[in-house]
């Protein structure tokens, strides 16, 4: 696995950032792109061991790519997931006769996801442990938990795969009514929460969390693209421990998460 490497081709930053983390911390090399011109040429350029292909991209379609990339002799057997967003009953069979080794779905469950990469390179593998980042020792008993609360179904993936890449347990909501749940069940360490969900926005489920009958004392990061400074105010007079906005830089939200971690275990021993 070590040095093998990956052209990984998608529009959504958030998400293509997610995956370039999740996949280095499994030990592999990454290479990104947005669209399909850079696809094409990065795959020319650098010959990967695979390629992860969005259908959907600026300039042409994974489609596009796969055919071009076909007609080129260096490249021409460079294996080929899809992994879309797209309609599979439309798209699977057609994405398959193109040439693609496998057909995978968004959301796409990391550990799917990385065994499909693996029986690529390897043939069918049983489990195994994934290469820590530099530094973390694997002990899911202290790993601390976080409620990543969003609708938007590519940004919570991409999320999820940060967190975890980052040694962190991840719980996955995408409207205020599960957030409530989920949080009441898990008792999460920290909870990032965007403010427009379905069923009640971000500022319900804060209010909720410190009901009486609930009484969570939970650290609250608002992530949302509703960065009006009167958003911002009101979240943290309601409590919020940071207010962050979409787009999100990794390093900034990993150590935004980190700080408000800090605090709270400094508020416990000190019986707040």
């Amino acid at each position: 696995m070590d040095g093998k490497k990956i052209l990984i081709v998608d529009d959504d930053k958030d998400l293509l950032l997610g995956l370039n983390i999740r996949l280095k911390a499994a030990g592999y090399d990454v290479i990104p792109v947005s669209d399909a011109l850079s696809a094409i040429s990065k795959a020319q350029r650098e010959r990967p061991d695979l390629i992860i292909l969005d259908i959907g991209l600026p300039g042409g379609s994974g489609f596009l790519v796969m055919e071009r990339l076909t007609s080129l002799m260096p490249v021409a057997s460079i294996p080929v997931i899809v992994l879309t967003a797209r309609d599979p009953h439309a798209n699977r069979e057609r994405a398959l006769k193109a040439g693609a080794v496998a057909f995978l779905q968004k959301p796409v469950d990391n550990d799917e996801l990385l065994n499909t990469v693996r029986k690529t390179f390897e043939g069918p593998l049983e489990p195994t442990a994934e290469k820590e980042p530099q530094g973390m020792q694997r002990n899911e008993e202290t790993f601390k938990k976080i409620l990543i609360v969003d609708d938007d179904k590519d940004l919570l993936l991409g999320l999820n795969i940060r967190l975890k890449a980052s040694g962190y347990n991840v719980i996955l909501a995408a409207d205020a009514l599960s957030a409530l749940s989920k949080a009441q069940q898990e008792r999460p360490d920290l909870i990032v929460l965007d403010i427009a969900l379905p069923g009640g926005d971000g500022f319900l489920v804060m209010n909720r969390l410190k009901l009486p009958q609930i009484n969570l004392n939970i650290p609250v990061i608002i992530l949302t693209a509703k960065d009006s400074k009167v958003n911002e105010e009101r979240a943290l007079k309601a409590g919020a421990a940071a207010f962050l906005r979409k787009p999100v830089d990794n390093d900034e939200l990993i150590g935004t998460i980190r700080k408000a971690l800090e605090e709270s275990d400094r508020d416990v021993e000190n019986g707040q």
